[in-house]
């Protein structure tokens, strides 16, 4: 009975320990936080990227969105597509737009850009760089910070996504409003994320510090450069 009573203490103990590693290494410090808290600080340092958004297929609908980032020059390019097709009436709209300082300009039919003046106090070009040198920048990029307080993480295998070798992480991140599950693929020698699905659609993130081809009529890139200067 003794013996007895000490292989089912041991085995009550060899579970309880398979219990507390299989629980660590889904929320323990090895799952991820460290790599993240290496992307945010990583991100913190990015000056120009490029990122697009395609949202998940559906029989009717389709959405598409590009964004391009030059904090050298406090400027970011935005496009839009959206569709619908199928239905008695389809339709499809564009929409292109120039965020540079804290101006924002929109690009009419027949091609010239049209000044709308002050974006705001969140939306601007000045902000959102701003937000990224932060780290607290949560639309243009992914949100890393929401992820280190609120996601359960899984380590995945190492893919190449635009010509860069990342370590994919799948995550569950919930929050007391919602709970969002995905993964994001995290470059393996600079920390930065290439790749982000969740949901609803894909993201994918290229072109860290490199030059970014926004043109920008230089009548813009003055006037708006001196209003943020003198802030």
């Amino acid at each position: 009975m003794g013996n007895r009573r000490w292989i089912w203490i041991g085995a009550v103990l060899l579970i309880g320990a398979a219990i507390f590693w299989g629980v660590g290494g889904a929320v323990g410090p090895a799952s991820g936080d460290t790599e993240f808290k290496n992307a945010l600080t990583a991100m913190e340092q990015v000056k120009t990227f490029r990122g697009t958004y395609v949202a998940d297929a559906s029989s009717t609908f389709h959405s598409e969105r590009l964004w391009e980032v030059d904090c050298n020059r406090v400027v970011v390019h935005q496009q839009s597509r959206d569709g619908q097709s199928g239905s008695d009436s389809p339709s499809e709209m564009k929409q292109e737009e120039l965020l540079v300082g804290e101006q924002r300009y929109s690009r009419d039919s027949n091609g010239s850009w049209q000044n709308y003046g002050y974006a705001g106090e969140r939306g601007s070009a000045k902000w959102y760089c701003d937000n990224i040198a932060r780290g607290t920048v949560r639309d243009l990029m992914p949100d890393i910070r929401s992820l280190i307080s609120h996601g359960i993480t899984e380590k995945g295998d190492k893919k190449t996504v635009n010509g860069v070798r990342c370590r994919e992480w799948k995550f569950d991140m919930r929050t007391v409003l919602s709970s969002q599950k995905g993964a994001i693929c995290i470059g393996i020698d600079d920390h930065l994320p290439y790749e982000l699905t969740m949901d609803g659609g894909h993201y994918s993130y290229s072109d860290y510090n490199r030059p970014v081809p926004i043109d920008v009529p230089e009548a813009i890139v003055q006037p708006a450069s001196s209003a943020g200067e003198s802030n």
